[in-house]
């Protein structure tokens, strides 16, 4: 479709190339277009030829930014499309402006980018890329990347956009003016036919992008919204009786007791408790049932996603941060919970330390949400956009003014925003819940989501802490022990402190019990007691046997006896016997027996795997492989192994020269007068009397080497 065309030229007048922009301007064989100039100086070769061309017009404005000439030349164009060309570019031929104009009419667009083909010693450096449409929610995206999304030069728009936008918007830097455009463009193309011209050689700066308070980059209208709010002097809804919810699948299950249990003993207020999911397993609904009965202050609800609320959610692409669709359920909470004005969203891998009422009734001041920072070392630049707006949140805690959410639809919108940005997301909803709600939330103290980067210090005012990253309390990799704070490290034993009460409280930890007994003979390899005490097998007896006859390790362990009431010490100095010592804790051990020894890590699921192949396999004996492991170094040293499960009974004597790593049959050592774990001569007898003897072939053991 033919339409009148403005060329645009915002221009000083004295710039070296702005006669040959000029020239390649009129030579257009496009029918219908008129080129505009708008100077702040004078120059008389400029006005011979608006004299001599009737498409071209000279205004001669006296002012000291161009910035401020886009509004005046807008009021003089014509046509119903503007094309803005810098005075030192120029247009590659003369069919550029009806090429251009065949995409976008083709397109059916109201804004398009064009990919710049630069000019740089003499030659010019291009690209062939196809032809994309850009959603409103992406735009910025493509402004990070590319330059031509930073510079209205080369663009082609429907002049209407620029009547839908704050007035002042057109004094601002192109990347600004460009953000506002697109938010009112309804279809934008980026394009790739190589006809705008970006001249190196003239001295032409390409802008940086702007990523401060000055950027106003927003990837939403949710600033535009909380001002909207603030002059109507909204006023949250706050009930007495708060408000959780919780979004899992099977692998969060077993979890939620913990939680739960912290909020009940924690909390002063009535609690109901939102459970949304999408398909669980009758076993694991059977099991949230049974915690409804544990609770008295806590009421849980169980809700299930809608096939189709679940196959738009399914759009969400994922797959870059490997997150499940469950941690999006947060988006919708105001649509699937009606009738609440306001909710505590809270991960599964929390744990709360503080009454939450103090939280829920936090004035959120006409925000949407409630939120505390986090601390994020490497910044891409989204998110180093959003740090520096304001603070880069994590979404582990997130207080929700449910009202508002209804009121503004906010839940299909950032539905819609998610399934348009996910790919650029690093870290998944967080990045999404950052980048949509800029300027829409307000930050919390930090207590209330408390990571490891910031517990230390702040122990005793931790409200709620949360186990984000991959090392959870049931799940942790015990290197790790090296290289994080010890303040974290304690915090995974006051969670393990917390599912014990828990476990004590609904009857779940009285089956199956069994006895690691740990021998410790140095201060120095004191990490050996963290990695038992962080076995995910729950119904587990320490015996912890102190060989070292150092104060430092007596300490280290009856501090950590107020995390673990299991956990029980003896101190063999140099007047006793060991032998008497092994032989009392072996003989009022409960359950199987595992033996453990300084020197040596333990990963969290030695206890539950090792377990399981032995009433699998109806072992007497189970032992596993080891490797060795540098702190200083970083550094593993390992044999290749095959995972696999392999009945050894009948090389036990080759394969076990000792029991360190064993799990064993409690009634093996029925008959045996001398239990000193460590003697060869017990580890030979322990031998002969099992009739099974199991290898699990991975390295559960870590040998820790200097």
């Amino acid at each position: 479709m033919e339409g009148k065309i403005s060329v645009i030229v915002l221009a000083h007048g004295d710039e070296k190339e702005l006669t040959r922009c000029v020239d390649r301007i009129l030579n257009q064989n496009y029918k219908d277009y008129e080129l505009i100039v708008v100077s702040t100086q004078k120059n008389s070769e400029l006005e011979e030829k608006a004299n001599n061309n009737d498409l071209m017009t000279l205004y001669v404005k006296d002012v000291d930014k161009l910035e401020n000439l886009r509004a005046y030349a807008l009021n003089k164009a014509d046509g119903d499309r503007v094309l803005f060309v810098e005075p030192n570019d120029f247009l590659i031929d003369e069919q550029s402006i009806t090429t251009l104009n065949e995409v976008y009419t083709q397109k059916n667009a109201d804004m398009l980018l064009n990919k710049f083909m630069t000019l740089r010693d003499g030659k010019f450096y291009f690209t062939n890329e196809k032809i994309e449409n850009v959603s409103t929610n992406k735009f910025l995206f493509y402004q990070f990347d590319n330059i031509e999304f930073r510079k209205l030069a080369g663009v082609l728009l429907k002049k209407s956009l620029f009547g839908k936008i704050d007035s002042n918007d057109l004094l601002k830097p192109d990347q600004v003016l460009l953000n506002s455009l697109s938010r009112e463009a309804q279809n934008i193309v980026f394009d790739c036919q190589n006809k705008y011209v970006y001249d190196e050689v003239n001295g032409n700066r390409l802008p940086e992008l702007i990523t401060g308070k000055e950027s106003e980059l927003y990837f939403s209208n949710i600033y535009r919204l909380v001002r909207k709010i603030k002059k109507s002097n909204y006023t949250s809804k706050i009930s007495e009786k708060v408000s959780i919810a919780l979004c899992i699948d099977e692998n969060l299950v077993e979890h939620v007791g913990v939680l739960l249990y912290s909020i009940s003993v924690n909390t002063s207020s009535f609690v109901d408790v939102y459970i949304i999911h999408d398909n669980l397993s009758y076993s694991s609904l059977e099991k949230l049932t049974e915690l409804d009965k544990s609770f008295p202050t806590i009421k849980i609800n169980i809700i299930k996603i809608s096939d189709n609320i679940q196959n738009q959610l399914n759009k969400i692409s994922l797959e870059g941060n490997k997150l499940p669709v469950t941690s999006c359920y947060r988006f919708i909470l105001a649509d699937l919970l009606p009738s609440l004005d306001r909710i505590i969203y809270l991960d599964v891998d929390t744990l709360v330390l503080r009454d939450l009422t103090e939280l829920w009734r936090t004035d959120l001041e006409g925000k949407f949400i409630g939120v505390v920072k986090d601390v994020l070392i490497n910044l891409n630049v989204a998110q180093k956009i959003v740090s520096e707006r304001k603070s880069y949140f994590n979404s582990g805690m997130l207080l929700m003014d449910l009202n508002l959410f209804r009121k503004y639809d906010i839940c299909s919108d950032l539905v819609d925003f998610a399934i348009d940005i996910a790919e650029y997301c690093e870290y998944g909803d967080q990045d999404i819940l950052n980048y949509y709600f800029i300027d829409g939330y307000k930050l919390l103290d930090i207590k209330w989501n408390c990571g490891r980067e910031l517990l230390e210090g702040r122990e005793k005012e931790v409200g709620i802490v949360h186990y984000y990253g991959l090392e959870k309390p049931w799940k942790f990799g015990m290197v790790s022990i090296f290289y994080i704070k010890r303040a974290h490290i304690d915090m995974i034993h006051t969670y393990k402190l917390y599912e014990y009460r828990f476990l004590q409280k609904v009857n779940g930890c009285f089956n199956d019990r069994v006895t690691i007994i740990v021998k410790l003979d140095t201060f120095k390899h004191i990490e050996t007691i963290d990695s038992i005490l962080l076995q995910n097998y729950k119904n587990v007896d320490i015996k912890v046997i102190d060989t070292s006859q150092d104060i430092r390790v007596r300490g280290r362990v009856k501090k950590l006896q107020l995390y673990y009431p299991r956990l029980r010490y003896y101190e063999v100095t140099q007047n006793d016997n060991i032998s008497r010592v092994m032989n009392f804790v072996v003989r009022n051990a409960n359950g199987n027996i595992f033996y453990a020894k300084s020197k040596y890590l333990f990963l969290s699921n030695t206890i539950t795997d090792l377990r399981k192949v032995m009433i699998e396999n109806q072992a007497d004996v189970v032992t596993a492989g080891e490797k060795e492991f540098n702190a200083d170094k970083r550094g593993f040293y390992r044999i290749q192994r095959d995972d696999k499960v392999v009945d050894i009974s009948d090389r036990k004597e080759v394969e076990v020269s000792s029991l360190n790593g064993c799990l064993i049959k409690k009634e093996i050592f029925d008959g045996i007068d001398d239990l000193n774990l460590e003697d060869n001569k017990l580890v030979n007898r322990i031998l002969e009397k099992a009739n099974k003897v199991m290898l699990k072939n991975s390295d559960y053991l870590i040998k820790l080497i200097d």
